[in-house]
């Protein structure tokens, strides 16, 4: 067989390589990790979209043509974060990985893949410029539904000068810090976000009610359909023993004997070849990032600067909340806006609601995921 041409696509460049019925996803890999100058990159993967348009990501071991892809099509595969870093100053060492993590959750934050209320969104619009032109000058040109999620330009009157006036406002705020700093910055916020880190897929417990299966780095949560930010239902990756699937149905089994397995279904029993290799890879991470903090290897922080920047981010987002609340449209909020404000207004962050899904007896937990109804969904 003939060497088939690929593109490759990163968060800011295009790749062409040329591979053959022996090349493996993990020679693809190295293939596009040597053109950046990088090494190993645990936590990306080559995504790509097969032939029943689902995205998916290539097996390292497993033959690059070997995989269902798309027939008499351009192959094309996407170098992008398969797994998230607990910690993003501890697991992104390197400035080009740390760029295009950067690029790929301030695109999904653009686009509303990422919920981010939108004072946040306003912060980040003038992070995110600091982060690739430097400080504001007199020239730049700024976009604001290029910064911003539509969302948030909907529900609020203002015109697109408006915007930029106050895009730039944020902008100059973080005037003298270095890009890359600026890039550090906004992930460490970001990485609170509610969606963050998170996969999304959409099953159906055994009463056929559809719900959310949230898998992210530190175990699988349940959301009800009508809310991905706020889960109904969690179970950390110490509570589960095994996990295996039978074409559309998916189990769980739970380190506690006395509690019962914890099953859902599928559409298709591919999305659950992909649930299964994305538990097994967050799980395997979760233990070594466990192993590292026992033998004292985590990164050390500087606690009083990080106190500080958390301090000064508050008193900005404050100011900038108080600016929009002036003209937002409350009729144009969306269920994420309502339930957002709901947690936070009760004192309630992303970790809070997790441990919260999380809290009581795992029986109980995995019988109310069991009893769930559409009116309740």
């Amino acid at each position: 067989m003939p060497p088939v041409s690929i593109v490759v696509q990163t968060a800011e460049h295009q790749q062409q390589h040329e591979i053959d019925s022996k090349t493996t996803g993990e020679q693809l890999k190295l293939m596009v990790l040597k053109e950046m100058g990088l090494s190993q990159v645990p936590l990306y993967g080559l995504q790509f979209e097969d032939s029943k348009g689902y995205l998916t990501f290539v097996k390292m071991h497993k033959k690059v043509l070997a995989h269902d892809l798309k027939k008499n099509a351009q192959l094309s595969f996407s170098f992008t974060a398969q797994f998230f870093p607990e910690s993003v100053n501890e697991e992104l060492n390197h400035p080009t990985i740390q760029r295009l993590f950067w690029l790929q959750i301030r695109a999904a934050i653009v686009a509303d893949e990422i919920y981010c209320p939108p004072e946040l969104c306003v912060l980040f619009a003038g992070l995110a410029l600091q982060a690739m032109h430097g400080d504001s000058t007199p020239d730049k040109v700024i976009i604001p539904d290029k910064e911003l999620p539509k969302r948030v330009l909907d529900q609020h009157g203002f015109s697109l000068e408006q915007w930029s006036e106050r895009i730039l406002t944020a902008w100059k705020l973080q005037a003298a810090l270095p890009k890359e700093q600026a890039v550090m910055d906004y992930l460490n916020v970001a990485q609170d976000l509610e969606m963050y880190g998170v996969t999304y897929f959409e099953v159906t417990n055994k009463k056929g009610t559809k719900l959310w299966l949230g898998v992210h780095n530190l175990g699988m949560d349940v959301y009800e359909y009508s809310n991905k930010v706020t889960p109904r239902l969690g179970f950390p990756w110490v509570e589960i023993r095994n996990i295996r699937f039978d074409n559309k149905k998916f189990t769980i089994k739970m380190v506690a004997k006395d509690a019962p397995s914890f099953k859902f279904y599928a559409p298709r029993f591919q999305i659950n070849k992909r649930i299964l290799a994305l538990c097994v890879g967050n799980h395997k991470f979760y233990l070594s990032r466990r192993e590292a903090q026992r033998a004292g290897r985590g990164f050390q922080e500087d606690r009083v600067a990080i106190e500080t920047k958390i301090k000064r981010v508050k008193e900005q987002l404050l100011a900038i909340r108080g600016d929009l609340e002036k003209v937002k449209d409350k009729s144009k909020a969306t269920q994420e806006d309502l339930m957002y404000e709901k947690q936070h207004t009760n004192g309630m962050d992303k970790f809070a609601t997790m441990k919260r899904a999380q809290a009581g007896d795992l029986k109980r937990r995995v019988m109310e995921f069991n009893d769930l109804v559409d009116s309740e969904a």
